[in-house]
């Protein structure tokens, strides 16, 4: 695979995305009722099954911004963050949707997906490579 210098800021910014999904999802995992208030719910379900679904969730898409981020990998840090924008959109619509919904909650499942577009609009847009193709010459010597 072709190896795609990121700048530093990218970097900041996939290392920031990564670590933030992984606090978010473990804090579903071990803390799951005060998880629910800052996703925006208020979720009375006598299982804990949403929770479990949300953290592991969140922890795998954080551990792929973190290693994406870590070996330089551009386009699929882009697609990531791209692709991965339909989680906080849905989130937004459920949170958006549900009758114990925590007001005000919505707005940051919102700023996520844009966040997440311009990251990956600037990913796709600065692709500096590291390696030069070397150009052959098309006509043979006779």
């Amino acid at each position: 695979m072709q190896t795609n210098q990121l700048s530093s800021w990218t970097k900041v910014v996939g290392y920031l995305f990564g670590a933030g999904l992984v606090f978010i999802g473990g804090r579903f995992l071990l803390a799951p009722e005060v998880a629910e208030r800052g996703y925006g719910l208020i979720f009375d379900q006598p299982t804990d099954a949403f929770h479990y679904i949300k953290g592991v969730r969140d922890v795998f898409s954080g551990l792929l911004f973190i290693v994406f981020t870590a070996a330089n990998w551009r386009k699929p840090l882009a697609v990531v963050a791209l692709a991965g924008s339909i989680i906080p959109i849905v989130d937004m619509l459920i949170v958006l949707n549900a009758p114990l919904a925590v007001p005000g909650t919505e707005w940051i499942h919102g700023i996520t997906v844009v966040s997440l577009w311009v990251y990956g609009y600037f990913l796709l847009r600065n692709q500096r490579s590291t390696h030069q193709p070397q150009l052959k010459q098309a006509i043979p010597h006779g």
